[in-house]
């Protein structure tokens, strides 16, 4: 027995003697004996005794089955009433107060030890018990969710403060009641009856949880979205003899995933958005792509765009974009409105502006206009360029008043954002590639006046200085036929050194411009030069072409000679080789020239794009016929020369190229 001990309560002394004697031999503790009701209760809460004999004759302002009453309520301290065998009126008293047992007289000491074991193991059971239901009853208590447990009748058994909040059923109220009458879920879409103790009457089963999902009806208020979980309480056979439920408020919850969705939607619409105008950089295209994205987001009626005449300061717009058939067949109508008007209505701290029935103001530009189409709302959203209002998005919706919501507020203003940086990019891109077609034609021109002064140069040595030093030579030759012995002999020195320069003039001469390019065209004129090449390098170039039907524009035949001049040139100074393949190819509108050698090659990180280098010369010259030329080339391996250029006078875009023969 625990240090606790047995508290004798006991008026006669004999008795009590008698008793402490035989609960010693049995190896008990006995901590003290009170005569009277009135000690018992004192000397129970002094010594705090585990269990209680007690005559249930007690003396006292009290009699014993009160004490004992006391006792167990006070203290919880287990009662063994000492009786008489004949004291029956007194055992049906005593059943009252729960005791834990009964010793008669005369005592047994066999009966008295079962007596006390078991009323020390039953307290002890009951206490884990006890402090088992309070565990579980704090917990259930103290959890966010709403419980209430039903017996095998359905009736509430348990409900917690959460459960009572939503259901609106007080506790005391609740506790009895039938489940359906507290617990009221139905369908949201139906609003039937949703079934659920019936999960109880199943059977036996491995599943004994299943979830529901419905509107709360509460005893007062408004239905609440909720989530439930049912669970039926089973015992070791898997019989059921009630049910537990689980529910929660998910209104919080909800709101926040649709919050969550709508922000989902709201950054793809705008992603979307930003991808499509940031691949146009043409202004039709671009505002023709905002107006369709108003539409098909706000789903309005039709949009347009509004952008800022700085000359007239009005703001004009293009055709409004729409399936409206009224719109559709108005849209030739060009509207401009005063600058004023808009920078009264818009500004950085009120972007966008609705005005939700249009008809209530008369005064507003247009208004005849906007009355036969019917229109009735009006978005309006601003585009700014930093603090400046350079253009707006109007968005009409006709024949009903259109009640924008604020997500659809701050999604325009999104949509205005991006529009404003398309605009931008667009404005840019006009003022680079006007700038780059100004460069390209300053360049191009240069390039013509340096082929006419070739030419003229050309022309002139051959012509000119060509002719002078031929005289010269019939001179030198007369006199050679008139001199006799050394001057004869020096007039021939002379006469060889003028056909050395007549020899180098024609050379410069062909070298500059040779003539049969204008005469006779790329083709002749480049077997021309690769028979001189051959003949001057030793280098043997291998030449194959496509047939061609005709000549091609002259600024493409001298582009397409110079590149391979040039070409060549570098393959005779640096590769090494003996042999050079160049190739022609015509594929549609397009000519294409090839120069490959297997030679030395060279580091391909250097700079050769410069113009005033060889490889850069070659490439301004493919540029500004609106081609382009790339240079790939590896050491030890070789080099190739690749140009594309137009035969349609449209500049090639280049990135399709990229996109078919990546760099390796």
């Amino acid at each position: 027995m625990s240090p606790g001990g047995i508290l004798i309560a006991e008026d006669e002394l004999s008795v009590a003697q008698e008793l402490r004697a035989r609960l010693e031999m049995l190896g008990y503790r006995v901590v003290d004996v009170a005569s009277t009701s009135a000690e018992a209760l004192h000397k129970t809460e002094k010594l705090q005794p585990e269990i209680v004999l007690m005559n249930s004759r007690l003396k006292g302002n009290t009699d014993a089955i009160q004490t004992g009453r006391l006792l167990r309520s006070l203290h919880d301290t287990p009662i063994i009433y000492v009786i008489d065998y004949d004291s029956q009126a007194t055992i049906r008293r005593a059943t009252s107060t729960e005791p834990f047992g009964y010793i008669f007289r005369p005592f047994d000491e066999k009966q008295i030890f079962a007596t006390i074991e078991t009323a020390l193991i039953r307290h002890q059971l009951e206490k884990k018990l006890r402090q088992s239901r309070q565990w579980l009853n704090t917990t259930l208590t103290s959890i966010g969710d709403g419980v209430i447990a039903t017996d095998d009748q359905g009736l509430v058994r348990f409900i917690n403060p959460i459960a009572t909040q939503l259901t609106g059923w007080h506790h005391t109220d609740a506790i009895g009641k039938s489940f359906y009458e507290i617990f009221l879920l139905v369908n949201e879409a139906s609003r039937e009856l949703i079934e659920i103790s019936s999960i109880q009457d199943q059977g036996p089963r491995v599943d004994s949880k299943k979830g529901f999902e419905g509107l709360l009806l509460p005893k007062n208020g408004l239905p609440i979205p909720v989530e439930a979980n049912a669970t039926a309480i089973q015992d070791e056979k898997g019989r059921a003899y009630g049910m537990v439920l689980v529910f929660q408020d998910v209104t919080e919850r909800r709101e926040a995933l649709r919050e969550i969705r709508r922000q989902a939607t709201r950054t793809e619409v705008l992603m979307q958005a930003a991808s499509q105008l940031n691949s146009q950089l043409e202004l039709g295209p671009v505002l023709h792509t905002i107006c369709e994205i108003t539409n098909r987001t706000l789903k309005a009626t039709g949009t347009a765009v509004f952008l800022h005449d700085t000359k007239k300061d009005v703001f004009r717009d293009m055709p409004i974009i729409g399936e409206n058939q009224a719109l559709k067949a108005n849209q030739a109508t060009r509207l401009e409105i005063p600058a004023d008007v808009f920078q009264a209505l818009l500004s950085s701290e009120n972007p966008v502006v609705v005005i939700p029935d249009i008809q209530a103001y008369p005064e507003l530009p247009y208004f005849e206009f906007y009355k036969e189409l019917n229109v009735r709302t009006l978005v309006v959203a601003a585009l700014f360029r930093r603090e400046y209002l350079m253009g707006a998005i109007v968005a009409v919706f006709v024949q009903n008043r259109k009640i924008l919501p604020l997500d659809d507020i701050a999604l325009l203003k999104g949509l205005a954002d991006q529009a404003s940086s398309a605009i931008q990019n667009v404005e840019l891109f006009e003022q680079v590639r006007a700038g780059r077609e100004h460069q390209r034609k300053l360049a191009k021109s240069l390039v013509e006046i340096q082929e006419d002064e070739r030419r003229h140069i050309a022309k002139e040595l051959h012509d000119h200085l060509g002719q002078i030093l031929t005289g010269l030579q019939f001179m030198l030759e007369n006199a050679k036929n008139q001199a006799s012995g050394p001057q004869k002999s020096n007039l021939e020195e002379i006469q060889e050194s003028v056909s050395d320069i007549i020899e180098q003039v024609r050379e410069m001469s062909l070298n500059l411009r040779p003539s049969m390019l204008d005469d006779m065209g790329l083709l002749q004129t480049l077997q021309w030069h690769f028979d001189r090449y051959t003949s001057q390098t030793g280098i043997h170039v291998n030449f194959e072409c496509d047939e061609f039907p005709e000549r091609f524009p002259m600024e493409i035949e001298i582009t397409a000679y110079r590149i391979v001049q040039e070409a060549l040139t570098n393959v005779a100074r640096y590769a090494q080789v003996k042999e050079v393949f160049v190739g022609l190819v015509l594929q549609g509108k397009t000519l294409w020239v090839e120069v490959v050698d297997k030679g030395k090659g060279f580091d391909s990180t250097i700079g050769f794009d410069k113009p005033t280098s060889g490889l850069g010369g070659m490439q301004e010259r493919a540029n500004l016929v609106g081609g382009y030329l790339t240079i790939r080339t590896f050491v030890n391996q070789g080099t190739q020369i690749l140009a594309a250029l137009p035969l349609s006078g449209k500049p090639l875009e280049r990135r399709r190229y990229d996109r078919n023969h990546p760099a390796g």
